[in-house]
């Protein structure tokens, strides 16, 4: 499959996700929600809540005192209502009126001071989890120019909409679902495909 500037087989894929599954168990639980997908947008899907910076915490967000106050009192009610909690960048075409209504919200959140790319993604992916990708150093590596807003969102649906990769992550996602009941990788058979692919993006960032 093609993630960004790399290349993975669906075999080391498995591999480097098992790995991830072993040593990421409180990211899996607390900010997914595995099993089961639990809270999907949060206990208020269309609101920024201290549950959700608590979950953006457990996966390194690293928010500050002064980022707290600001992030509970963002207006962005009318952003959140317009995006279904189910929505799916695989949907979201570069132009169309769900990437035009992702980019609005993501706005909403831009600008605050110390408050950057990874940090905001980490809290949108909790809200829409289906819509927004993660970003890190790493993923931002692996997507090499297009690493932020509208032209990462796009480089990503590409990704997502590549009917290379739409059969190899199907599969990669019939082995998660297969692996045995006392493997934590079997937990990612129930995440996004977005959400496979940015762990992907991120490993293949570190890696190099």
């Amino acid at each position: 499959m093609n993630i960004g500037t790399r290349k993975i087989v669906v075999d080391e894929a498995i591999a480097q996700l098992r790995l991830y599954a072993e040593t990421n168990g409180a990211v899996l639980q607390y900010y997914d929600g595995l099993p089961g997908m639990t809270c999907v947008g949060g206990s208020d899907p269309d609101h920024v809540t201290l549950e959700d910076l608590a979950r953006t915490m457990v996966i390194g967000a690293d928010l500050r005192a002064m980022d707290i106050p600001w992030l509970l009192e963002v207006e962005a009610e009318k952003e959140f209502a317009a995006i279904p909690v189910d929505a799916r960048l695989e949907d979201a075409t570069p132009g169309s009126d769900l990437f035009l209504a992702a980019m609005a919200l993501d706005e909403k959140f831009t600008g605050h001071r110390g408050f950057g790319h990874a940090k905001k993604s980490k809290l949108l992916h909790l809200k829409r989890p289906y819509l927004y990708p993660v970003t890190d150093s790493f993923i931002r590596m692996t997507y090499g120019t297009a690493s932020a807003g509208s032209e990462f969102l796009t480089a990503v649906h590409r990704d997502l909409v590549n009917p290379a990769n739409i059969r190899d992550f199907k599969l990669l996602q019939v082995r998660l679902i297969a692996e045995p009941p006392t493997s934590a990788a079997r937990l990612l058979g129930e995440v996004p495909t977005l959400r496979l692919l940015d762990i992907l993006a991120s490993l293949l960032g570190e890696a190099k």
